[in-house]
């Protein structure tokens, strides 16, 4: 059941990088559902990419990622894949904490869209450690 969370929430994270990757390649403003121009100032600011790829696609290849390791891991347990899916899933959390900061202290304007992909990652992170958690305490 918890990688079916799992994988739900990474669909859903997937739903929004994809959607945010779009947003970003046009020239529009960012459509923000709270409104406000947070989502654009995030956008137009340095930290709207890394390594000149745009922020919303590493979110899509995490959240592809992890969802593919969800796929494999709900069929059986595998050591390495599982410890993969930690590592990643600890990696999109401090990313994600990175970029937190930054909308915070620096760019002063916060993207509600990079709030719930932070959030997913957070109990992605937290779901993950469970899962792996609660397999070592069978074995």
């Amino acid at each position: 059941m918890v990688n079916r969370i799992i994988f739900i929430l990474s669909l859903l994270g997937l739903f929004i990088s994809v959607f945010l990757a779009y947003e970003y390649s046009q020239t529009d403003p960012v459509l923000c559902p709270i409104g406000g121009s947070g989502c654009e100032l995030v956008r137009q600011s340095e930290f709207s990419s890394f390594l000149g790829v745009s922020i919303p696609l590493y979110g899509v290849a995490f959240y592809v990622v992890i969802s593919l390791f969800s796929i494999i891991l709900s069929n059986k347990y595998i050591k390495g894949i599982s410890d993969l899916r930690v590592v990643g899933s600890f990696f999109g959390f401090a990313f994600g904490v990175y970029l937190t900061y930054a909308e915070a202290f620096l760019i002063k304007a916060y993207c509600i869209w990079c709030i719930i992909s932070f959030i997913i990652s957070i109990l992605i992170l937290y779901l993950v450690l469970f899962k792996n958690k609660k397999h070592e305490n069978r074995n």
